[in-house]
Order: C-alpha cells, then sequence, then structure tokens
C-alpha cells in the first residue's frame, strides 16, 4: 500500500513539474536562431565602465522628457489617416519584438539581420562600433532579462514619412570580453535597469510595410 502511495507522489510531483515547464517555456518563449526579422507590420494588428551601450545615431525628434508625450495623441490620428490600417496596439508589439532581435543581433554581430531592421545612417553606426569590437577583439555578450515598458512618447507626420517614438525601459546584463576571455566592461553579475529612445519610420506611400528603425539615443 505505501509503495502505491509513494508512486502516486512521484507521478503527482511529475506532473506539477510538467505543468510549471509547460508554463515556464509559454512565458518564456524559445530561441531557436532561426527566428526571421519581425515583418513590424503598423497596419496589422541605447558608462563605458560599467555598461556597454546601444550606438546613438542623431535626429530631429528632440529630447522628450521620460514622461513626455508631445503630440502623441495627433501625430498617431495623423499616422492613421495617411495609413488607415495602422494599428497602436499592434505597432507597440512590433517594436518590443524588434527591440528584442536588434540588441540580440548587435551583440552578436550580425550584420545581415541588422540592416534589414535599420535604415542605412543607423546601420552605419551599428555596423561601425561591430567592427570597432571585431577589430579589438572584443565580444559582448547581452542578456535581457526583461522589458518593463515599451511606450509610445511621440508620434508625427515628416511628409509621407510616419515617425513613431518610443521609451524601452528593460533589464540588462552587459559583458564585454577580450581575446583572453577577461571582462573589458560589464559585470556578469550585475543587472542594470537601461532606459533606451528608439524612433521608427515608414514610408506610408510605399507597399512594404516594414518599419524600420531611424533613430536611437539613451533615455533619461
Amino acid at each position: 500500500m505505501s509503495n502505491g502511495l509513494q508512486f502516486l507522489d512521484i507521478l503527482i510531483f511529475a506532473m506539477v513539474a510538467g505543468f510549471l515547464l509547460l508554463r515556464l517555456r509559454r512565458a518564456l518563449g524559445r530561441r531557436t536562431g532561426n527566428e526571421r526579422p519581425p515583418q513590424f507590420l503598423g497596419g496589422n494588428k541605447e558608462t563605458r565602465d560599467t555598461v556597454a551601450k546601444m550606438p546613438s545615431s542623431g535626429g530631429d525628434s528632440g529630447e522628450l522628457g521620460a514622461e513626455e508625450r508631445p503630440g502623441s495623441s495627433s501625430g498617431l490620428n495623423q499616422i492613421r489617416t495617411a495609413d488607415p490600417q495602422f494599428d497602436e496596439s499592434a505597432f507597440v508589439e512590433g517594436a518590443r519584438a524588434a527591440f528584442e532581435i536588434i540588441l540580440d543581433a548587435f551583440a552578436k554581430g550580425e550584420k545581415r539581420q541588422l540592416q534589414d531592421l535599420l535604415d542605412d545612417i543607423t546601420y552605419q553606426n551599428f555596423a561601425g562600433e561591430i567592427e570597432r569590437r571585431e577589430g579589438a577583439g572584443e565580444r559582448l555578450e547581452t542578456t535581457l532579462v526583461s522589458i518593463i515598458l515599451t511606450d509610445i512618447i511621440d508620434a508625427k507626420m515628416l511628409g509621407d514619412v510616419a515617425r513613431v517614438t518610443v521609451k524601452f525601459v528593460s533589464e540588462q546584463v552587459n559583458v564585454t570580453y577580450n581575446e583572453a576571455d577577461d571582462v573589458v566592461v560589464g559585470d556578469a553579475s550585475q543587472v542594470s535597469t537601461i532606459k533606451d529612445i528608439w524612433t521608427f519610420g515608414r514610408d506610408t506611400r510605399s507597399d512594404n510595410p516594414n518599419w524600420r528603425l531611424v533613430e536611437t539615443r539613451a533615455g533619461d
């Protein structure tokens, strides 16, 4: 009888463990390394001694305070007028996915993938830092622990081009190693909270539905 109860206990624990594992995989997702860059459809539903920063690219969006959303509502309405299929929720979801993939591709030095997701000027900034790293014999390891916030803080039309600026607040572990695997920058045991302001753009006249990253800078 006791053997039967013991077997039943083991079976129950195994079922619970399996359920928890399934929940964890659903929450975290699974990266295979073969994911295609997000189509990022708007139409269908960034101190050297502590953290390796993303490259910054200049732009014309100006400085935005952490809590400011100047003209975001009217700007989004203008974008909807130019592109009636634009969906804000779908855009935020796509921006979040693009943030993860671009962060990962930059750390791994995957320039070809970055070229599909960035405009020419922003790509040159990212590629230049990757090439500097390679020339110095350095490698960057980035672990995105969590994305705390993904928030549209500005939106506008520049002619026929839609521009949407998003604030990301994330927890990351960034460590740069040299050829001898010694730490050059960062701490593998330190989780840093990083604020990034990224602007995405898309020509609303184009049949290409893809949004591209056109500007990056550190958040306040």
